[in-house]
């Protein structure tokens, strides 16, 4: 689904969050509203680049490390969103370089 806005949308990111095994990611969601109405826009941030907040090699959970770096993510995300930086599914991927770039 080909995103795009009606306006300036206005951004608001749903509680939660889970893990996503089989894409190695954690999910969340943005309510996405403009001119159209609202909708909800999946949202992921991988693993790697979560691991790579970390000054370590430690190993944390990626659900505990998203609610660290939560603000960090959901901003990149917001941006992407902003510029119509979206996959082929129509969902957002913060990755490593966008994360810690």
């Amino acid at each position: 689904m080909p995103v795009a806005f009606k306006g300036e949308p206005s951004i608001v990111f749903r509680r939660g969050a889970k893990w996503n095994h089989d894409l190695a990611t954690v999910d969340f969601m943005a309510e996405v509203s403009d001119y159209d109405g609202q909708r909800l826009i999946v949202c992921r941030v991988a693993r790697e680049a979560l691991d790579d907040r970390l000054p370590s090699a430690e190993r944390v959970d990626p659900l505990v490390l998203f609610k660290r770096f939560k603000g960090e993510v959901r901003a990149v995300a917001e941006n992407k969103l902003m510029e119509l930086d979206v996959e082929p599914d129509g969902s957002i991927l913060v990755r490593s370089e966008d994360l810690n770039g």
